[in-house]
């Protein structure tokens, strides 16, 4: 008897226990979500946050704040969400950063894919190869006949050292087996004024930094590392299409600290999808030159696990390292 007590006494402690964590999740939320974002207030990362949180409040019934934590190229603001209490109320802008700093930092204070929970992959943000309107290289095939006949190589900017970009030039330079020489600014601004000025023969960036000077009729995109073409850019080719199968982004993306319950990613996913097929959002991110994407977490957390492994090998074979 005393034995059938125990049993039914510790299976109605186990329902309570399950409906009281249920109910506990099952409100979520009930205060304001932060999203951090590792960079300073401006950039693309942050204005994405802000388009982003502006639609998430309402469909969460909640306010959301964005809060700018840069340094260390990305690991201050990323760190801050790997500390915080995994109960979706603090959410990390993740770029891909998280995949490409495994392979130029010897040593990071997380681990990416154990000490995040992936929700939702947003964006690609495709990298294009450009050169100014009056330079003598129309197409990829000068480019490389160029370089094949410069003695020293031709030099291409990039927004950094380590950047998405520097990554797809790497990339492109081995798979080409073509002389190019990197040549790092700080940020897209510093090196679009270097490719426009003729300090540089070409860019390897993303199409939004550039966008005012290609529409200026300044600067001409002659080729996007992507498998398809691009819908803002329909006239320039793949570089698949060339001959060299490669394809290179920054993407952008929403995350929360390893543990998050599993209800509360789901939920949170289910609005960031809500809010991409908003058609303001959409008009705004794709008149910049940004892909949307739709995923699930289970895809987020492969897709950083994937880029990962690739810019590893790049770095590696190219001997890439943080400066």
């Amino acid at each position: 008897m005393k034995n059938k007590l125990h049993v039914t006494i510790f299976s109605l402690l186990c329902i309570t226990s399950s409906f009281s964590a249920f109910g506990q999740d099952s409100s979520y939320p009930n205060r304001p979500i932060k999203i951090i974002v590792p960079y300073a207030a401006g950039g693309g990362a942050d204005n994405l946050a802000r388009t982003i949180g502006q639609k998430l409040g309402p469909l969460l019934g909640q306010t959301v704040v964005v809060e700018n934590k840069p340094g260390a190229s990305t690991q201050s603001g990323t760190l801050a969400v790997v500390k915080a209490p995994a109960d979706g109320y603090t959410l990390l802008m993740g770029t891909a950063n998280l995949a490409t700093n495994p392979a130029l930092f010897e040593k990071l204070p997380y681990d990416t894919q154990k000490d995040l929970a992936p929700i939702a992959l947003i964006t690609k943000v495709p990298v294009y190869i450009f050169v100014t309107n009056n330079s003598n290289i129309k197409t990829v095939s000068d480019l490389l006949a160029k370089a094949k006949s410069t003695p020293n190589g031709l030099s291409y900017a990039t927004p950094g050292n380590g950047s998405s970009a520097h990554l797809a030039g790497e990339l492109f330079k081995n798979n080409s087996k073509s002389n190019l020489q990197h040549i790092p600014y700080k940020g897209s601004s510093e090196a679009t004024t270097a490719l426009i000025g003729d300090q540089v023969q070409l860019s390897f960036d993303n199409y939004g930094p550039i966008m005012a000077q290609v529409k200026a009729g300044n600067a001409v995109p002659i080729a996007i590392a992507m498998p398809t073409r691009s819908s803002i850019t329909p006239n320039v080719p793949t570089l698949k299409e060339l001959g060299y199968p490669m394809e290179a982004y920054a993407w952008w993306g929403i995350l929360a600290p390893a543990g998050t319950p599993n209800n509360i990613v789901e939920r949170l996913n289910t609005a960031i999808q809500t809010t991409l097929n908003d058609s303001e959002v959409r008009e705004n991110l794709q008149r910049q030159g940004v892909q949307i994407v739709n995923s699930t977490p289970t895809e987020f957390a492969e897709h950083i696990k994937a880029e990962t492994i690739k810019w590893s090998q790049v770095t590696k074979q190219a001997n890439i390292k943080a400066q």
